[in-house]
């Protein structure tokens, strides 16, 4: 989708070279006696690189950029040096005066508009320059095409934004992921505590039965109310004939009977 949502690109690239005059840079004063003609391609020199570098750093200021219609942090981009943004100029570099300009946009019509400005102001600032220092038209330094591409239709922006919304997106996916999975593990509660083994602790020993009964009997007297303990059955006459003989309290009830029947 990025592919195809994103803007086209559009890129020219125009390689210069400056070049001295014929009869070189010195004008005789005697029209009689004529400075000898010398090749062009044959002149270069120091001074001649040291002509691009002064060009390339005027071109490259602010006002002459916004001149030329390139805006800070606009869609179009220009690049002005001496070749070395072009891999087909980095091994001659060193061996001539040359000025590279390149310029990258979103229409055709806008790449190739601001390459003819860049040109023509580059030549502009040569002129001015030579005339400002009082130097003869005769000996002006001048400035050829080396090469020209035209414009054409780049691929690679919309390709690279492309690849761009993908790694963001994998960014945020894994992210969200990693989130949901933290949330997961912090939501799960602790495992309980493992239960004391019931075999190691030792049951209470068994009561015996009377002791049951006893108990149960001496809790119902004690915490009933005192009309159900005057319901209990009265004890019975053994267990008083018992009592009595024991704690001297009262004679057995049979005594008399028993003293009767002997004599």
């Amino acid at each position: 989708m990025a592919f195809f949502v994103g803007s086209p690109r559009y890129e020219t690239e125009s390689s210069l070279i400056l070049t001295a005059p014929p009869s070189g840079g010195t004008l005789s004063m005697d029209p009689t006696k004529p400075v000898g003609l010398t090749n062009p391609l044959l002149q270069y020199n120091d001074g001649l690189r040291t002509v691009a570098g002064i060009l390339i750093l005027a071109l490259n200021s602010k006002d002459e950029l916004r001149k030329l219609g390139i805006e800070e942090n606009g869609s179009t981009e220009i690049v002005i040096d001496d070749g070395r943004s072009n891999a087909d100029l980095l091994g001659v570099v060193t061996q001539g005066p040359f000025i590279h300009i390149k310029v990258v946009s979103r229409t055709a019509e806008t790449a190739k508009g601001i390459l003819e400005r860049a040109e023509r102001r580059l030549r502009e600032e040569l002129t001015s320059y030579q005339t400002s220092l009082g130097a003869p038209k005769s000996t002006f330094i001048a400035v050829n095409n080396v090469a020209l591409i035209p414009v054409e239709y780049d691929g690679g922006g919309k390709l690279q934004l492309a690849v761009e919304v993908l790694v963001v997106a994998l960014l945020f996916g894994f992210g969200a992921a990693y989130l949901m999975w933290i949330r997961r593990v912090r939501g799960r509660t602790a495992p309980a505590e493992p239960a004391e083994d019931e075999a190691d602790v030792p049951e209470p020993a068994a009561e015996p039965e009377a002791a049951k009964t006893l108990n149960g009997r001496a809790s119902v007297i004690s915490e009933g109310p005192s009309e159900n303990r005057d319901s209990d059955d009265p004890p019975t006459e053994e267990f008083a004939r018992i009592n009595g003989e024991m704690l001297g309290l009262a004679p057995d009830p049979r005594k008399p009977d028993q003293d009767g029947r002997a004599g």
